[in-house]
């Protein structure tokens, strides 16, 4: 049951249905991204969702596989996209943890940090 949650929450974040994500979110649940403070609540990751789509000139997100450990639901994904002259083709792992069927918590570890969070800066190169 819990891999179907995640899973639902990953199609529904391809497709860009921030609102079919959030259904899937407990009210408390927290975001934490290598690239900014922890997001917390269902408007933190509505904030963060949205973020990659509108801060960006275009982005797309793959699931490349999804699988529970019995302890956290563990999915690899691949991001991509442009921003202010640079390109991101990045591969995550993204951890999660669920509480009463509800997403509680994703920790996302990406394959190359310095080039996420210089992709992601406001700060000019």
């Amino acid at each position: 049951m819990s891999r179907a949650v995640v899973e639902r929450f990953l199609t529904a974040r391809e497709r860009r249905d921030v609102d079919g994500c959030l259904e899937l979110v407990a009210r408390d649940a927290t975001w934490h991204s290598p690239v900014g403070p922890p997001q917390r609540g269902r408007e933190g990751f509505r904030q963060a969702i949205e973020e990659a789509y509108t801060g960006t000139r275009w982005f797309q997100t793959e699931t490349l596989g999804v699988r529970d450990d019995g302890e956290a639901v563990v999915a690899r994904v691949r991001n991509r996209g442009e921003r202010d002259g640079e390109t991101l083709d990045s591969v995550q792992r993204l951890v999660f943890r669920l509480a009463g069927g509800l997403i509680s918590d994703v920790r996302i570890h990406v394959d190359d940090p310095a080039a996420v969070s210089g992709f992601w800066s406001d700060d000019p190169a």
